[in-house]
This record gives C-alpha cells, structure tokens and sequence, in this order.
C-alpha cells in the first residue's frame, strides 16, 4: 500500500508539473490517457508569448460523467452531440428521472440521451483557462471523484517534452525484409517465358517492413519517424490504425477552430492553431477535420493520404 500512495503521489506531481508547463507556454499539447477515456490539452506553442490561452477536450464521456462535472460546476460544450443533452442541468436530469417512472415516452427519450455514451458524440470541450483550470482540479482528483478509476493503475502522462517524474517511452519495434506481392507474381511469369531464368530483378522489389506498436503513439512520434523516413528521398508507406476513443479529436478541432477563425484572419488562423501543437514541420489540414489518417504514401517529395471518414 505504501509503494502505491507514493505511485499516486508522484504522479499528482507530475501531472501538475505538466500542467504549469503547458500554461506557461513551454509544452504544446499533452494527453491524460485513462483506461476510459482519452483527455487532451492543448496551449501555446512555447514561442514565448506572455499569454497562453488553453483548451482541453474528453474522448468520451458518460451521462454520469457529465453530471459530475456539472455538480463540480465545470463549464465544457459538446461540440460532436447533435442532441440538446449538453444543455440539460444536473436538476433537470434528476427531474426528468422522476418522469421516467410514470411516462414510457419520456423513458425513451432518457435512454436516447444515453446513446451517445462511450462515442464521438459524446466527445466534452473545454474552452478557456478558467474551464481548463477546473478540469485539472477535477483530474488531479480523480481518485476521490471517479470511483472506476480508484482500483486501477495511474493514468498515463503523454507529452513530446520532460517534466517531472518522467522517462523516455520505447515502443515495439520489428523490421522485416520483405519482397511484394506484384513482384512475385512478375518473376515467377518471367520464370516461364524466359525458361526458367528467374534471377533478372531479382534484387528488385525487396522492400523493408518496420511495425511500430505501443498502447499510444502520439502524433510528435508519428511525425519524427515520417521526417527520418522522407529525410533520404526514398519513397514508403504507412499504415495507423487509430485509437478508437480519441477518433473524434479531428471533428472536435474543427468545431473549435471555426469559433477562433470568425475573429482571426484565416492565414494566420492556421498558423495559430499549427503552433498550438508545438510539432515541428505539423500542418494542420481542414480537409482532415471530418476524418482521420489510414494512411500516407511519400514519393518525390510529397505525400499521398488515405483517409477514413469519422
């Protein structure tokens, strides 16, 4: 008991380490991954600017979430839900409970609000350093405050830059040396028409196979490895699968980000929104806001995406 309080202990430590460095502008973007959801805080971009302006998003969420961060008095919108769930009070949901005992049609339409649980849809944003503020108080005590997180392990802290506690994360790796399919097919037609001599190319369509795999890769990893990759000139492929509670942090950027741009010009937008991420060389694309990346091919200098709508 004693190893685990200082477990509990040293996180709280460096959860609030990170936390200061994004609000002071030296950390871009972090995730709180629990074994439920996903939380995502963003900031400035570690270019020095005095005023750091912070949001924060929740993968996904349940109605009694919800309500608890409500009684907590935690402001936060639900930019994915197309219901008006976001809009009903903790009373009011108490009321409409009372309802349900004597009304079969008000039943179905509690158990409508609870459709979107544990979905996109139900995807909570935080905007503004006070809202961000009262999210980190209520994560810093989650144990007190979320029962089905009190029995399991920490939440694990992700960010591109050290903060206290904290240590250097290596995923799995394997390399393969593998020859494609087409190729193949093409030495073994050539084997018949040229009587057998097969070992013309036959050094040709050798490729290598490099499989990356840990319980997150956050984007700063993905885009080092795409950069040491194209840094030769040489073509690849890449394949993610993506983790199914974040999926709607794209959607979510875009809901978010149409708010900022109607009081900012729309390069400088952008540019803002890019830098919030504080990842060298990362773009931000408005036309991957409704989707997320299956894929990349990168020849001669410029990238190919295969994309999966949301």
């Amino acid at each position: 008991m004693e190893f685990l309080r200082k477990r509990q202990v040293a996180w709280e430590e460096s959860f609030r380490d990170l936390y200061y460095l994004l609000r002071k502008n030296n950390c871009g973007l972090f995730y709180v991954c629990t074994s439920q959801f996903v939380v995502m805080f963003t900031g400035g971009a570690g270019s020095g600017r005095s005023k750091c302006s912070c949001n924060a998003y929740i993968s996904q969420s349940t109605r009694g979430l919800r309500s608890l961060l409500r009684e907590h008095d935690l402001c936060f919108s639900m930019p994915l839900c197309h219901s008006k769930e976001e809009q009903v009070a903790t009373e009011d949901l108490v009321e409409l409970s009372e309802i349900e005992k004597q009304n079969l049609g008000q039943t179905r339409r509690l158990r409508s609000f609870s459709d979107v649980d544990n979905s996109p849809e139900s995807l909570l944003f935080f905007s503004g350093n006070n809202s961000v503020h009262g999210l980190y108080d209520f994560l810093l005590n989650y144990r007190t405050l979320l029962v089905s997180l009190s029995g399991v392990d920490v939440p694990v802290l992700c960010s591109p830059v050290p903060f206290q506690n904290s240590s250097l994360s290596s995923p799995d790796i394997k390399c393969m040396e593998m020859r494609r399919a087409e190729h193949i097919a093409a030495s073994y037609s050539g084997s018949i028409w040229k009587d057998g001599d097969s070992a013309q190319g036959s050094s040709d369509g050798l490729c290598c196979s490099i499989e990356i795999k840990d319980a997150l890769l956050p984007p700063w990893i993905i885009n080092g490895i795409c950069a040491l990759m194209s840094s030769e000139g040489k073509s690849f492929e890449a394949s993610f699968v993506t983790e199914p509670s974040s999926i709607g942090f794209n959607v979510a950027l875009k809901s978010t980000r149409e708010k900022s741009d109607s009081k900012a010009a729309g390069s400088e937008s952008l540019q803002d929104c890019s830098a919030t991420f504080g990842i060298s060389e990362a773009v931000v694309m408005p036309s991957l806001w409704s989707c997320s990346l299956k894929g990349v091919k990168y020849c001669d200098g410029s990238y190919t995406a295969s994309l999966s709508p949301v």
